[in-house]
């Protein structure tokens, strides 16, 4: 029924007295216009323009609608949130709000990209927001203060969780009312990244809000920031340089790749790896590069040495596709630093990781934009103070999304969630999201009671979000209406490297993903970069084994 609204309104739109020479009804005619759609009278919703997009390629017609959502309540005064809602000729009936990534302050989606390609295709309606603020980059944290050591709360509120509940709310009456619909039959909610963070907030605070979540390398836990200085000064203070990184992953390649039956070019599980950089000093590494690089494999910890977050994943360090660009451009930067002992290193050139780490922790923790970081943060190596911990942990609480037990009620309510993370990621450490799967287990009775609702799947090779030297295409948000609307769970996803990661191009392999804790198996015969050749064996518990690497990580016995 909505594709034929849809339809007749376009028919209208181009030709009023024929609409009503049909007895077509008043809203049809003209309105994908902030006129038509303000008459919705949407409450606390700002219809700044709205224009009607012609069919292109593989998409639709749609109405493209940006205005304001005027956001209010838990304490934080008001606010206003931007968004772009996309509203298809062909609506399916359902709705998908897109998360962002980083600090926000864009409408630009931070969403698997098969997902965001995808959507208008099949007729969703979306949606995204900046969550209250604008950006001069993915990591400005220039909004987070109204002046050294006061917080803007609206804004952090709406940052941190309160925008997109209330942008959603929105969207749905809105959707609604332009289709004419009785109701949206489905909605979901994508995000990686931060946009993954999203999903974690909808599900927590707001458990009625969407039938199913797909999270990507979810920003489940603040510490990530300390985890990313531990990274980025481990190897400021002993850099290594492209050229060495290249045969620093041989050489693990050459220790790991065939831990999982096949030697492929792939690691399946890098906790499994029992690489010791140690081993090529003095040949190719410096013992103060081989100490650096097994710091970045190490677990942060405490003064007692009690884990506070997991290490890093040693998996694939020379792809540069993804987002920050890898090991190099996101850990070290192609751009050696020009003064080590300088408040910013790099220059106006940081890896992405540091500029991620410092932003955070000058505005949100020490609220003091001129705070050298770099000079005064006490965290030696992978341990920080219990004084610092304490105090990044007190003024980051409000963002954490750490606790598995509040996830309760969007379970319970027979909702489904989609997660997956990447086993190159240098921009959160693919552990973490293993660390909270595997808690979740324990919560909720077992992998087997748990995958009834939430399945997480870990892509070997696979950088932040995408990218990377394995199989980094796949489709979450097809698996993930199959699992609400069919009932149909998904025991693997098909996933594919192409050229480039131009999907237009034939696939360089596919492979199966498999659900948590199961991992990819070859058949022994067969071309090894054909998915034809892998299976998912029922009840495999291979992602659960844990080598050195994984226990330096925190993972199995490391973990406190």
């Amino acid at each position: 029924m909505g594709g034929s609204l849809a339809r007749l309104a376009l028919l209208c739109a181009s030709s009023a007295a024929l609409c009503a020479a049909i007895g077509a009804p008043a809203w049809a005619a003209d309105k994908c216009s902030p006129e038509a759609l303000g008459a919705l009278k949407v409450p606390h919703l700002t219809v700044a323009a709205a224009k009607q997009m012609p069919a292109e390629g593989a998409n639709p017609a749609y109405c493209d609608v940006t205005g304001a959502v005027a956001t209010n309540g838990d304490g934080a005064g008001p606010n206003a949130a931007n968004f772009e809602f996309k509203l298809p000729e062909n609506w399916n009936r359902k709705f998908v709000f897109f998360g962002v990534g980083g600090l926000a302050g864009s409408l630009r989606p931070s969403a698997n990209p098969r997902d965001t390609a995808a959507a208008l295709t099949r007729g969703y309606a979306t949606a995204i927001t900046d969550t209250g603020h604008t950006g001069k980059g993915s990591f400005d944290p220039s909004w987070i203060l109204e002046a050294p050591g006061k917080l803007n709360k609206a804004k952090v509120a709406d940052y941190w969780y309160r925008s997109w509940h209330q942008v959603t709310a929105a969207a749905k009456r809105l959707i609604a009312g332009y289709y004419a619909a009785p109701r949206i039959e489905r909605s979901y909610f994508d995000g990686c990244s931060y946009g993954g963070h999203m999903g974690f907030v909808e599900a927590m605070r707001y458990p009625d809000d969407y039938d199913g979540i797909v999270a990507g390398a979810p920003y489940i836990d603040n510490r990530t920031q300390i985890w990313g200085y531990k990274d980025t000064k481990a190897l400021l203070d002993a850099p290594i340089p492209p050229e060495l990184v290249a045969k620093l992953d041989d050489a693990v390649l050459a220790s790991c790749d065939a831990a999982d039956g096949v030697k492929d070019g792939l690691i399946q599980n890098p906790g499994k790896c029992a690489f010791d950089p140690h081993s090529l000093v003095p040949g190719t590494l410096s013992k103060a590069q081989a100490d650096a690089f097994d710091l970045y494999l190490r677990a942060s910890v405490d003064e007692h040495g009690h884990t506070v977050y997991p290490g890093s994943s040693v998996a694939d360090l020379v792809s540069t596709d993804g987002p920050g660009g890898g090991f190099v451009g996101r850990v070290e930067s192609a751009v050696p630093p020009a003064d080590p002992h300088a408040r910013q290193p790099w220059g106006d050139k940081p890896p992405g990781l540091w500029a991620a780490v410092v932003g955070f922790a000058q505005y949100f923790v020490i609220r003091d934009p001129d705070y050298d970081y770099l000079a005064n943060w006490p965290q030696k190596g992978n341990r920080i103070t219990e004084a610092a911990l304490r105090k990044f942990d007190a003024r980051s609480r409000i963002g954490q999304v750490d606790q598995p037990e509040r996830l309760r009620r969007f379970l319970a309510a027979g909702k489904k969630m989609i997660l997956y993370h990447g086993y190159a990621d240098t921009a959160i450490s693919p552990f973490r999201t293993v660390w909270f799967y595997e808690d979740l287990a324990k919560l909720t009775g077992g992998y087997a009671r748990l995958r009834q609702q939430a399945r997480l799947f870990m892509v070997p090779g696979m950088l932040h979000c995408f990218g990377g030297a394995g199989p980094n295409s796949f489709d979450t948000l097809d698996a993930l209406d199959d699992w609400v609307a069919r009932g149909k769970a998904p025991d693997a996803i098909l996933a594919s490297k192409f050229p480039d990661n131009k999907t237009d191009q034939p696939a360089l392999r596919t492979m199966p993903l498999c659900a948590f804790p199961e991992q990819a198996k070859y058949s022994g015969s067969g071309e090894v970069k054909d998915a034809a050749n892998w299976t998912c064996p029922p009840g495999d518990r291979s992602q659960l084994e844990v080598g050195p690497d994984g226990i330096l990580a925190g993972l199995g016995s490391g973990r406190n």
